[in-house]
């Protein structure tokens, strides 16, 4: 029997079982194919999802997620998927890789999108456009912390200590430290000249994944200095968003929130902590090398439909620099209210 395909639109119960166990069963599946990004991304964010599942024999056999973005300006992307790090074709087959490929350049083509973005660690097959500017950082955890330890040179160690000499606590919990997280999350974006995404959307994410996303809060006496939000799938912890007060970053509470989590996952018996993406030398990147000596090269391949070059819709592009420097001189309670309307528009 030939492969098939279909489009989950209504998210039946037995849709959402045969995604669902195809990502259990497949070690290519990342934690962006986890169907509940679905619908985060339809309340978070107003986006459009396209998910497609090929069939054999009624047996799902390959699985994309995408996300339909228009922008205020007019523009639409397909991507696989925003926000996050991964994304793509995962399938048990070529047969079935071709066949949804072929079927997101379709949907790029009666979209009208600008472009098709599949994010991943190796690629789809096919020779694509690709863009290799991105990695993140993969530390191997062990049930003995201590030989994680002792596998970091002087200087982190030293920090380490730094954090813990200064007496900061870190505070595991729900939605219920989800203000507290914002609130150092949106200073710091706005620190940073870049537009904070919106709390509906963290909202969407501890709503959706209640039982496996966390917040961590770094505190100084009773002030919370830095803050994380941690999400799990299969065997890996995985950070997506962290941040601290510039002013307090001489505390390392960065090395406190980091090593808390390592821990943490070494206690519960995960594989791996994921530091999440980087641009290849940035500050992020020098950051999390610290940790992890080998960076995880990642993989965003591309089908241009009216775009002419690959798109470069991030604040490492020069021609954001101008912007940046203004964003980062605007009122925190007027970048909490822009940021969210326009960084929704970027991938």
């Amino acid at each position: 029997m030939p492969i098939g395909m279909i489009e989950i639109i209504d998210q039946s119960d037995k849709e959402i079982k045969a995604w669902s166990d195809f990502v259990k069963s497949s070690s290519a599946a990342t934690i962006a194919h986890q169907i509940g990004w679905k619908q985060v991304m339809v309340d978070g964010l107003n986006h459009r999802p396209k998910y497609l599942m090929a069939l054999k024999d009624s047996e799902v056999t390959g699985i994309l997620p995408m996300v339909i973005m228009k922008t205020w300006w007019q523009r639409k992307y397909l991507i696989s998927i925003p926000w996050i790090d991964y994304g793509g074709i995962i399938a048990h087959d070529s047969e079935s890789e071709e066949l949804l490929l072929d079927a997101a350049i379709q949907t790029a083509k009666s979209e009208k999108v600008d472009f098709l973005e599949l994010r991943s660690v190796l690629g789809a097959g096919r020779n694509l456009p690709t863009r290799k500017d991105k990695v993140t950082f993969l530390l191997n955890l062990n049930h003995d912390p201590e030989i994680i330890w002792k596998g970091f040179d002087a200087k982190l160690r030293n920090q380490i200590r730094k954090a813990e000499k200064s007496g900061l606590a870190v505070e595991f919990g729900g939605k219920e430290l989800f203000d507290s997280f914002y609130k150092v999350f949106a200073h710091n974006m706005r620190d940073l000249g870049t537009p904070v995404w919106g709390k509906k959307f963290f909202a969407a994410i501890l709503t959706v994944f209640s039982e496996s996303a966390q917040i961590v809060l770094v505190r100084k006496s009773d002030e919370v200095i830095g803050a994380g939000l941690v999400l799990s799938f299969k065997d890996r912890l995985y950070v997506p968003s962290a941040s601290s007060y510039r002013s307090a970053i001489k505390d390392c509470p960065n090395h406190a929130l980091y090593w808390a989590i390592i821990k943490k996952g070494c206690e519960l018996g995960y594989s791996f902590f994921d530091f999440g993406r980087s641009t290849w030398n940035s500050n992020t990147y020098n950051f999390k090398k610290q940790w992890v000596s080998e960076p995880t090269q990642l993989t965003w391949q591309y089908y241009l439909e009216r775009s002419k070059e690959i798109p470069a819709l991030n604040p490492a592009n020069p021609k954001y620099d101008y912007l940046i420097k203004i964003w980062k001189r605007i009122p925190l309670p007027i970048a909490n209210i822009l940021g969210p309307k326009i960084i929704r528009n970027f991938p």
